[in-house]
């Protein structure tokens, strides 16, 4: 089964939703993890329930067609009313935060209780050196560049429950992502080399044909 964009998507699925609504689920990571965080579902879900199958890598890469069907043999209607409905709300409540936010967080004191703060910690690959894995923090506000921070696991200490929770999530549902990424690079391998061939064909130049001399053509020699 081929990827699909947005607006195929739509139709095979039968969805009654817009493009713009739907392409509108696959926001940036950090923005669907903090919804997560509070109860909504993350991108992976919301396009399941509406019997799609989302491709982060892809969706990453800038390519158009991200989605697949789902094959299911339970009737979704009903969760896929719910996500239609909350696609109706969000972008709503969206279109008026991010014609704000920038602005927002230019004006926003520098008070650090009356401002946003971004902390990012980013888990390195272990590498085996004592104390863990290597672990960068950082933060920021006002959108300026953030303060960075290196240390080990260890130094760090346990995570709080609700981000070891997030990160004990993230763990379970690698096999799901390391599937949609073999899907994917499946998908590469058969387009590429048809690609290849089409590219070759074009390069290719045409020799000219000369014709031949016809048999019945009379040659005259003038001494």
């Amino acid at each position: 089964m081929k990827w699909l964009t947005p607006e195929e998507a739509i139709t095979a699925a039968n969805l009654t939703v817009t493009a713009t609504k739907l392409a509108a689920l696959a926001k940036p990571l950090e923005t669907r993890i903090a919804k997560a965080t509070n109860g909504k579902k993350t991108v992976e879900e919301r396009f399941q329930a509406l019997g799609l199958l989302f491709d982060r890598q892809r969706y990453e890469a800038g390519q158009p067609d991200f989605l697949k069907l789902l094959n299911s043999t339970t009737d979704e209607s009903e969760e896929q009313a719910d996500t239609e409905d909350d696609l109706d709300e969000e972008d709503s409540n969206e279109e008026s935060s991010t014609a704000t936010g920038s602005t927002q967080s230019q004006s926003e004191p520098y008070i650090f209780e009356q401002c946003k703060v971004q902390v990012v910690i980013t888990l390195l690959p272990n590498t085996g050196q004592p104390g863990g894995r290597p672990v960068m923090l950082a933060a920021s506000s006002h959108g300026d560049f953030p303060i960075v921070a290196m240390l080990n696991q260890e130094e760090l200490g346990s995570f709080p429950p609700a981000i070891a929770q997030l990160l004990e999530d993230l763990k379970a549902d690698f096999p799901n992502r390391q599937i949609r990424r073999n899907i994917a690079e499946a998908q590469t391998t058969k387009t590429n080399p048809q690609r290849t061939v089409q590219s070759q064909a074009q390069t290719t130049p045409t020799r000219p044909t000369t014709p031949s001399p016809s048999s019945n053509q009379t040659q005259i020699s003038l001494f």
